[in-house]
């Protein structure tokens, strides 16, 4: 009698928590080393995320499992339990559609490959790097360091600037009484300069002409590919190499002016 309760009580849980814990390791290492290989094909920008999500949903799984064969193990009616966990369930997915939804979102988000952490993407009218990509919520902190935090369910459209090269447009202003001939040669020379030297471009260095007159100067526009996000700071090299040329050939670089006519 006692070898029976000894066996069933006692030694078929730890068999069955010794197995449950098997099984998850096992998983959990043919999951890792499905993700090594897709790493070593390059794969990998997004594959940490769900890989962590998928391994937390087997090991809650697995407690379930074996908690209810233990129990079973135990004598308790585990069907009872089952059928009143399935209601105690419902209401509670009632009172967190909230938080189900986010999570849902959320799962969405990562799989979909839509941003991740590093990203610098754009929801409504707030910009900035993604410092934390939850199953809940995401947070996003701007250039000038404020951080906001979006419930994952509210996330509807996203511009992310770091999943394709950036568009380099620069416009260069220059005075009426320029000679358009040495302005040309010197944008030229310019263009030349930064496609040879600008490490993170994708694509040399355009110019395409005349884009406008303004009130004051016609405006020159240059064009280039680079790497995402490399806009501002090319940007700002472009401004400075041109105004050390613009400088050494004389050429002027015109300012607001306000002419005032003396009535008599």
């Amino acid at each position: 009698m006692w070898d029976k309760i000894l066996t069933k009580e006692i030694i078929s849980p730890i068999l069955i928590i010794i197995i449950a814990v098997l099984v998850y390791f096992l998983i959990k290492q043919i999951i890792m080393k499905a993700f090594r290989a897709s790493k070593k094909y390059g794969v990998h920008k997004k594959s940490r995320t769900i890989i962590n999500l998928i391994i937390n949903i087997i090991k809650y799984i697995v407690i379930i499992v074996a908690t209810l064969a233990v129990l079973s193990a135990w004598g308790v009616d585990t069907k009872a339990l089952v059928a009143s966990l399935g209601v105690v369930g419902v209401v509670a997915g009632l009172a967190m559609q909230d938080i189900l939804k986010d999570f849902l979102a959320g799962f969405s988000i990562i799989v979909d490959n839509e941003y991740d952490v590093g990203d610098n993407i754009q929801i409504g009218t707030f910009r900035g790097e993604v410092i934390e990509l939850g199953m809940k919520n995401t947070k996003i902190r701007a250039y000038s360091g404020e951080v906001k935090t979006i419930a994952n369910r509210n996330v509807n459209e996203v511009i992310n600037y770091s999943t394709q090269t950036s568009k380099c447009i620069v416009d260069i202003a220059v005075a009426y009484d320029s000679d358009l001939l040495q302005v040309e040669e010197v944008l030229k020379q310019v263009c030349e300069k930064l496609s040879q030297n600008t490490p993170y471009l994708t694509s040399d260095v355009e110019l395409l002409g005349i884009e406008k007159f303004d009130d004051n100067a016609m405006v020159y526009r240059l064009v280039a590919d680079c790497e995402p996000l490399m806009d501002f700071p090319f940007n700002r090299e472009v401004l400075r190499t041109i105004k050390l040329a613009f400088d050494e050939h004389k050429l002027e670089i015109p300012f607001p002016q306000v002419v005032i006519h003396n009535a008599k």
